[in-house]
């Protein structure tokens, strides 16, 4: 079943004091679930958090972290942290813990850095939540130099939430991305670009330069499957109205395809 859910990036920070807006604007436009950045989101007690998304019937479908957890120098800081925002997802009925990063350039550097993703991913998967990898751009460089070795490493348990618009400007064949990685992925962003310039000019979906075609042919056979269907936009002078058009942008696919 896929079910749709805003990326709450597009507020801005700080942006904890909106929640009560911001979840309501997701129930008004029919998005079932909302995504919501770690550093964001922990911001507000769970206890309120939970009376939040109860008021306005909306799921959180995951939480994003950077490279945060990772950066950290003690290993028993870093179990600490993980074990924070797990709890935390946890008492919220969340399943996804979504990651970004891997943006270094020395081999020796990257590989500690996935073997420490392959800890997180481990940790997570002990408390029943899974860890998905979220793509931008530089991992396809240099002839997918990152994005191949995060494959060949075969972390168990990483699930993905691929960035489409990100894959695409980062000279990714939609299709093709989508078929590699399969049905590791359990989070799907639909992120549309004003340009094919470097940098986060994005704008309401449909509007810019990304061709979806490919990733709604690719749901059509995922029917049997649970798939987060994820409006992300960076940035918007009306933050509504971006919710709004990105929600009609998404349904109309998605009504189009389960017939």
């Amino acid at each position: 079943m896929m079910k749709t859910a805003l990326q709450t990036i597009t507020w801005g920070d700080p942006q904890q004091h909106l929640f009560d807006e911001i979840f309501g604007v997701a129930n008004l436009n029919g998005f079932q679930g909302v995504e919501i950045g770690f550093r964001r989101l922990g911001q507000v007690g769970i206890k309120k958090a939970q009376s939040l998304l109860a008021k306005h019937r909306v799921e959180l479908s995951a939480s994003h972290i950077g490279g945060n957890l990772t950066d950290l120098v003690q290993a028993a800081n870093e179990r600490d942290a993980l074990q924070t925002v797990l709890s935390y997802l946890i008492a919220l009925n969340c399943r996804y813990l979504v990651f970004s990063g891997l943006n270094v350039e020395d081999e020796g550097e990257l590989s500690v850095e996935l073997e420490k993703l392959r800890s997180i991913a481990l940790g997570c998967a002990d408390q029943g939540v899974t860890l998905l990898y979220h793509n931008h751009d530089w991992e396809f460089r240099n002839n997918r130099r990152i994005w191949n070795r995060l494959q060949s490493a075969e972390i168990e348990g990483l699930g993905y939430a691929p960035d489409l618009g990100w894959a695409v400007k980062g000279g990714q064949d939609m299709g093709a991305l989508l078929d590699e990685i399969g049905d590791r992925t359990k989070v799907l962003h639909f992120k549309d670009f004003v340009t094919w310039e470097d940098g986060q000019n994005t704008c309401h979906l449909g509007d810019g330069v990304v061709d979806f075609a490919p990733a709604w042919t690719w749901l059509s056979r995922q029917a049997d499957r649970d798939i987060w269907i994820t409006a992300e936009q960076d940035n918007a002078d009306n933050c509504d109205l971006a919710c709004q058009v990105n929600s009609a942008f998404l349904k109309n696919h998605i009504s189009e395809i389960e017939g």
